[in-house]
């Protein structure tokens, strides 16, 4: 067994024993009922400003629908007008049918311009409640946003000096460590493999083990490394197993 490949194994161990503290941290940190609530009420927020901004853009549109009926409504008008003015005379019967004719098209626009005005006022009716509903709603996630991020901001605080030790150690550590040994354990931990250190199960005696990652009996080359040279590589999951000394 190489004592120098089994030291840069234990040093590897180390670094993974603070690594993981470091992981733990972090994770009760990123699962803090807190940080869950900021998030919630951060989308809450964009959500009310993203409608806020939507029933601008619908006003916008309600003016210009306002502003094409008034149109409309003139030019019904002068039509109405020119017919009130106009000196029947001696029509003839169909002259005066189609007078009727025009003169029912023009009650009917009246109509259509009365509908389109209803339309017009239960439109803005609908968009002046969601915009106040929006901003009741925006106001509301702000401030609950605001007392999240003061309850996750004390916790992360909490947890500073022990977070920048562990991580001082581990960049210290780092230094020490065996190049390729190093680039394998962060391949793995990449690939969502952690740990990518771990010890070998099963019988010493018999000198037959496990993955104590993955679980799976190594083969007989594995098992012949293991006992020879202290370790090897799970041919499964690939991570690094170690035997105890």
């Amino acid at each position: 067994m190489d004592e120098n490949v089994m030291q840069n194994l234990k040093k590897l161990i180390d670094y993974q024993k603070k690594d993981i503290e470091l992981r733990k941290l972090t994770a009760i940190l990123n699962s803090d009922e807190a940080l869950i609530n900021m998030n919630k009420n951060k989308k809450a927020f964009d959500d009310a400003k993203q409608t806020l901004s939507d029933s601008e853009e619908q006003s916008g549109e309600l003016i210009d629908m306002f502003a094409e009926l008034e149109k409309y409504v003139d030019e019904n008008e002068a039509l109405l007008a020119e017919f009130e003015n106009a000196e029947l005379g001696d029509e003839t019967e169909e002259a005066l049918a189609e007078r009727l004719k025009k003169l029912e098209s023009v009650r009917a626009k009246f109509q259509n311009a009365e509908k389109k005005a209803h339309d017009i006022n239960d439109k803005s009716g609908r968009i002046c409640q969601t915009r106040n509903e929006a901003i009741k709603t925006g106001k509301i996630a702000k401030q609950k946003y605001a007392d999240a991020k003061a309850k996750h901001s004390a916790l992360v605080s909490s947890k500073a000096d022990e977070m920048n030790k562990l991580k001082s150690d581990l960049e210290q550590l780092a230094k020490t460590l065996d190049k390729e040994f190093f680039e394998e354990y962060n391949k793995l931990a990449e690939e969502k493999k952690f740990p990518p250190v771990v010890m070998a199960r099963g019988d010493e005696k018999k000198g037959l083990y496990n993955c104590g990652g993955c679980g799976l009996s190594l083969p007989q080359q594995g098992n012949a490394l293991l006992n020879d040279n202290g370790w090897c590589r799970c041919d499964n999951c690939r991570r690094i197993i170690v035997r105890a000394k």
